[in-house]
């Protein structure tokens, strides 16, 4: 379907070229009958009406376009289960909030997938409650877990109707009430440990299992601690919480302050800690740091700093806790002065890559008022504009390896052609489309992206 061209209001050279990219990847996504992937996944058709959603609430004329990948999601829902919110049920109703706010269209599949995924949420929880100490990602976090569909139930509890909110809130208020619960310590081997820590036999891969022996805690925003934080901070600027919640928020804010490393930059985190350099940290003792490697401690979404950056500041305005402001943004500066920040992000996508460095440096750069970060954010638009693939099928591609790294897989990493949100062209059109003014003579505030919810960066 064609559509007008993405209207920014501002006719300078560079807003116009970014537009113009933005557009040519809907083209390419809209104009692809089946995209790869699987219609009811984020990395699928629901990624693709999660962008044409976003673009519609700048323009009405793409909702059509929005509700054809809606429409195939919901048909090919049947025998699915949502795994975290990037995938089933789930995936599809954060498409389908966002597709709503263009007119409040949907109100039917909005209550009958809320309920659906109420009703899993509920269901997990109670069949992993006491299997612990120790817990799996899918416990806490963001991509496959609870956090993940916790974002999608607020958003039902906040935006829904009567039913939605009926239905939704029980789930969320669980949510919440296990993650406090996680935050709790937890007694390990005779001592004390962060109750979210997973160990070994629960460490997803066989390397991790041989690295973590004692098991590790995570502290990033896609698999760590930081996720549920943001979810716990943002539940609570929207006015639900349970008992707990800001004792909750102050012992894992506490703890990622704590475990700030710093070089000549400033603040950085590593993506994991080993239990034995947790119990050395909490001794008082110091683990000597590892420097910040560029992606994982840096820029990264998922493991970076800024991702930590963004969970710390949004607690910070919860429990007016000004360090941890300061400190998140003294992370996000040094992330973006630390010479080869960008060098090991793998590629223009969002979830180790260079649009999800963009989207979270620029929700910061907001948050804060900042306007040394949206200056950086400028920058990094233009460069991610510059990258368009005339030979990608989306304009983007996803790298699977991180370049650089030794080995002849990785000095020239395998690439894809994904149209999705996490690793694909969309979530690349929708951190540019961010950065871009509203349309003239339009309410700012109804165009403040919603898609980057299912990052938890609002």
């Amino acid at each position: 379907m064609t559509t007008a061209p993405v209207s920014t209001g501002v006719g300078t050279a560079r807003t116009r070229r970014i537009a113009a990219v933005v557009d040519r990847v809907a083209a390419a996504l809209d104009g692809d009958p089946g995209p790869t992937g699987p219609a009811v996944s984020l990395e699928g058709g629901a990624g693709v009406a999660l962008l044409l959603a976003e673009l519609a609430r700048r323009d009405p004329a793409r909702l059509p376009a929005a509700h054809g990948r809606l429409a195939a999601a919901a048909e090919a829902l049947k025998g699915t289960a949502s795994f975290g919110g990037q995938h089933g049920p789930a995936a599809v109703l954060t498409a389908v909030q966002a597709a709503a706010k263009v007119g409040g269209h949907y109100p039917g599949l909005r209550r009958t997938l809320t309920a659906h995924v109420a009703a899993e949420q509920l269901g997990r929880l109670a069949a992993t409650e006491g299997t612990g100490p120790g817990v799996t990602w899918a416990d806490y976090d963001v991509i496959t877990g609870a956090a993940g569909v916790g974002r999608v139930l607020l958003g039902a509890v906040t935006d829904g109707d009567a039913e939605e909110r009926a239905a939704a809130e029980p789930a969320l208020r669980a949510t919440l009430t296990r993650l406090v619960g996680i935050s709790r310590p937890v007694r390990v081997d005779g001592r004390q440990a962060p109750g979210w820590w997973v160990p070994a036999h629960r460490q997803v891969t066989e390397a991790d299992r041989t690295r973590f022996p004692r098991g590790a805690l995570d502290l990033g925003t896609a698999h760590g601690i930081a996720g549920p934080l943001a979810l716990l901070a943002r539940s609570a600027e929207l006015g639900v919480t349970v008992a707990g919640q800001s004792a909750a928020l102050r012992r894992i804010g506490d703890w990622l302050a704590e475990r700030a490393d710093r070089d000549a930059y400033g603040p950085y985190w590593e993506p994991r800690l080993p239990l034995d350099d947790e119990w050395a940290r909490a001794r008082g003792g110091r683990t000597p740091p590892a420097p910040p490697r560029t992606a994982g401690a840096g820029a990264a979404w998922c493991y970076g700093t800024v991702g930590i950056a963004n969970s710390l500041l949004r607690a910070a305005g919860v429990t007016g806790e000004q360090d941890w402001a300061r400190l998140a943004l003294a992370g996000a500066h040094g992330v973006s002065a630390r010479p080869g920040s960008l060098d090991a992000l793998r590629g223009p996508t969002v979830c180790h890559g260079e649009a999800g460095f963009l989207q979270t440096l620029w929700r910061l750069g907001r948050q804060s008022a900042d306007p040394a970060l949206l200056a950086r954010c400028d920058a990094l638009a233009d460069r991610l504009a510059g990258a368009w693939d005339e030979r990608s099928r989306y304009g983007y591609r996803h790298l699977s390896g991180p370049r650089g790294a030794a080995g002849p897989q990785y000095g020239r990493p395998p690439v894809e052609d994904n149209p999705g949100i996490f690793e694909g062209a969309a979530g690349v059109a929708a951190a540019l489309l961010s950065t871009l003014p509203h349309p003239a003579g339009t309410d700012g505030e109804a165009h403040e992206p919603v898609w980057d919810r299912v990052l938890l960066l609002s």
